[in-house]
């Protein structure tokens, strides 16, 4: 693959790094040889640098060498975006188109390839399976991995971009995938994953026939059922047989007797119409005893409520009796208490008048009382009133103008005199209330010890008002017990036609009882001749021996129906049985050609697992990749010799031994150093060890490519890799890509570096900083 022409547009690194929206770099007129890419940090030279090649990703930016790990939205600017790279390959040129349109939240990305034909004409790339450009990033992937190889291949080979994944971090696993890719032999990756197919679907075809033999099986065991079930039939459907043959002996044996017994009957005709006169006359009898009983039983107890009524009126009776000497001295207790009542009422009015009297009393003290406060309050008022004027008047004696002529016209001395003017009309008032005090005063003295009765006389109307109550209600309590002195009469005659009744009630009682008794043993009598005469005529009589012989039949002829039934089931339940046996058994019969096809089946599957282990990564890819092994450790080694000496030489291990001593597939690269006299992974050697390695394996890949695999890559890409090397290790890094240049025969390496030395180095300079507006 040879870079042609690149027109970025839109792209973050262009614009932040060179200011601009859209730039084109024409790389077909550089020279052969090293071409540097130089400029500050930031410039956007590994933006160009990640877009010197067709593939979806930028790899510089991606978390891992997959285009599902990259999104280009996240480094473009701008609604509309473009990259366009024309590139030469294999004797053709093609052109990758990437257009992206983000006009709103959501964008679209279309992804063409095309490829020019002798007349300068862009044609959609086709490849031989009808697989056409027509935009869509898979078919776009499709075509670029038709044509220039995988992804991993190209930038583990030839391009070298900045973090970059070791080869040594590689697991068996990847390093044999890529190796597979880089030999030309994925194919028979490819043949073992389609044998592996084979044998899924033959694992599935194989899982149907095991079902259908599991079926089979379970059919199988049905089978046995069903026949443990056919002779459990057989045996159920003998003991049947057997049983209603016993029943239909009872039953001939029980239609003699009931024919015999019926014989008999006809000839004993008069004997059944006594014993139904005799059935109908013991009818006749227990209904007769049942209403003597009941007659007798009413009797009793309408008798006992009878009693019952009795016993309440002596019961109230006697309850008035027994008050005889509280109601003959009602009388008594109710004169003395009229006349307590009379003496009592003679007292209230007397005592209310005098305790009228107290209380205006006590009104005309309450008021005297409030009129002496009154007039202490005025008295006080007035006293620091005649305090303050005599306080005021005394000024004009004390001022220095006393004895003048102004004295007496001092308009400063006026409220004085005004003062001392009112003294003498307050003296007299202050007098005239202290002498209406003390009137006043002895009157309510003389009132407090008549109004101090006035209690008294209210607690003893009080008492008598009480005592009043009391003896009315005594004279009312003997008044009601006195009006029923009548009763007393009344109860004492109640009471001596109540024990007459009594008496009469006992009689009724006895009577009743005694001629129950007597048609009872009566009744009972008769009932003992029936009986005895109907016992003497069963003897001859076989109507109940017809009866019980016609039950037993009937039970023994349902019994038989029963057991018709059953046979009748037992027999279809058989003949069921059986059908479903013999197609069992049908469907058995090609049990052994269905074991047989899965067997076959189980050998295919052996064949074709064996088939994709013998193609895949542990079996052809294995041996053709330790084939490779030495001639990929001799040109890495050589690599190294012409560059940097014989100090390392790498070794390239494609199995490593267990500790049982068993040998397994795997990868490891070994660093054995002679100088020191050690070998170790390349993981514990430094930083720019790590880089001298990992640079010559990768470059040792890409020779080992151009040299035996035929991959027709022209161009190399390299974004500082020297960057941990010393300055004399960048030289001879610098004379390590001359000769990878040489051997391979490859045109260009397209590389970036901050070292000027290696830039001075370089046959072609492409500028960045210059490039920006």
């Amino acid at each position: 693959m040879r870079p042609l022409k690149l027109t970025l547009e839109g792209f973050a690194g262009v614009r932040d790094g060179m200011k601009r929206d859209r730039i084109t770099l024409d790389l077909e007129s550089l020279p052969n040889g090293l071409v540097a890419l130089t400029g500050p940090n930031g410039a956007g030279k590994t933006t160009l640098m990640d877009n010197l090649h067709p593939y979806r990703i930028m790899p510089s930016r991606a978390a891992k060498l997959s285009v599902d790990a990259f999104s280009y939205w996240d480094h473009l600017c701008g609604v509309q975006s473009l990259k366009e790279f024309d590139w030469e390959h294999d004797g053709r040129v093609y052109r990758s188109s990437f257009a992206f349109r983000k006009p709103g939240k959501t964008g679209k990305a279309d992804y063409f390839l095309s490829m020019r034909d002798a007349a300068g004409t862009w044609n959609p790339v086709e490849l031989p399976d009808g697989t056409v450009a027509d935009g869509k990033a898979e078919t776009y992937d499709r075509c670029v991995d038709s044509i220039c190889g995988s992804l991993e291949s190209f930038f583990t080979s030839v391009f070298s971009a900045q973090n970059r994944r070791p080869l040594a971090s590689y697991g068996a696993s990847e390093i044999k995938g890529l190796l597979a890719e880089l030999l030309k032999i994925d194919h028979l990756r490819a043949l073992s994953s389609k044998a592996a197919d084979v044998a899924k679907v033959l694992g599935r075809s194989l899982s149907v026939v095991q079902q259908e033999l599991a079926g089979l099986s379970a059919k199988r065991e049905r089978l046995a059922h069903t026949e443990r079930s056919i002779a459990a039939d057989s045996d159920s459907l003998v003991v049947a047989r057997k049983e209603r043959d016993a029943l239909q002996g009872m039953a001939a044996s029980l239609t003699q007797q009931r024919a015999t017994l019926v014989a008999k009957q006809t000839e004993n005709a008069g004997v059944e119409a006594r014993l139904q006169q005799l059935a109908a006359r013991r009818a006749e009898l227990a209904a007769t005893l049942k209403t003597v009983t009941q007659d007798a039983a009413g009797t009793a107890q309408r008798c006992a409520q009878r009693r019952s009524t009795i016993q309440q009126s002596i019961t109230a009776a006697n309850a008035t009796l027994a008050r005889r000497d509280a109601i003959l001295g009602a009388a008594t207790q109710r004169d003395e208490a009229q006349l307590r009542i009379a003496r009592d009422e003679a007292l209230v009015a007397p005592l209310q008048a005098t305790i009228a009297a107290l209380g205006e009393k006590q009104l005309a003290l309450t008021s005297l009382n409030s009129s002496l406060q009154g007039l202490e309050s005025q008295g006080a008022t007035k006293a620091t009133l005649l305090t303050t004027l005599q306080t005021q008047g005394s000024v004009i004696n004390t001022v220095p103008c006393a004895g003048h002529e102004m004295h007496n016209t001092c308009p400063l001395l006026s409220q004085a005199r005004e003062a001392s003017g009112q003294v003498a009309e307050l003296r007299i008032s202050l007098e005239s209330l202290r002498a209406s005090f003390r009137a006043k005063h002895q009157e309510a003295e003389k009132l407090a010890p008549k109004v101090a009765e006035l209690a008294t006389r209210r607690a003893e109307l009080q008492a008598l008002t009480a005592a009043l109550t009391a003896s009315r209600r005594d004279f009312e309590r003997a008044t009601e017990l006195a009006s029923q002195k009548p009763l007393l009469d009344a109860a004492t005659a109640a009471l001596e036609a109540a024990q007459r009744d009594q008496q009469v009630i006992s009689d009724e009682e006895t009577a009743s009882r005694t001629r129950c008794e007597e048609q009872t043993v009566l009744i009972t009598a008769q009932q003992r001749e029936v009986e005895s005469e109907v016992s003497r005529l069963a003897a001859v009589d076989v109507t109940a021996a017809i009866t019980a012989v016609g039950l037993q039949l009937s039970k023994c002829r349902e019994a038989i129906a029963v057991l018709d039934g059953r046979i009748e089931a037992l027999i279809r339940s058989q003949a069921m049985r059986e059908a479903e046996r013999d197609a069992i058994a049908k469907e058995l019969a090609g049990e052994g050609a269905t074991q047989s096809r899965a067997n076959r089946i189980s050998d295919e599957i052996a064949s074709w697992k064996l088939l994709a282990k013998g193609l895949g990564n542990e079996g052809v890819v294995a041996l053709t990749i330790d084939d490779a092994g030495p001639a990929l450790t001799q040109t890495v080694n050589d690599l190294l010799l012409a560059c940097y000496g014989p100090r390392f030489t790498v070794e390239i291990r494609t199995q490593r031994e267990l500790a049982s001593g068993e040998v397994r597939e795997g990868f490891e690269i070994l660093v054995h150093d002679a100088d020191r006299d050690s070998t170790k992974a390349v993981g514990v050697m430094s930083g720019g060890q790590k880089v001298w390695i990992n640079e010559c394996l990768t470059r040792g890949i890409a020779l080992y490519l151009a040299s035996n695999a035929g991959q027709p890559y022209r161009t190399l890409f390299s974004d500082e890799s020297d960057g941990p090397l010393d300055p004399e290790r960048k030289l001879q890094f610098m004379r390590m890509k001359r000769e990878v240049l040489r051997q391979g025969g490859y045109e260009r390496e397209f590389f970036i570096s901050q070292t000027p030395d290696l830039i001075d180095e370089a046959d072609a300079i492409i500028d960045v900083a210059a490039l920006a507006v």
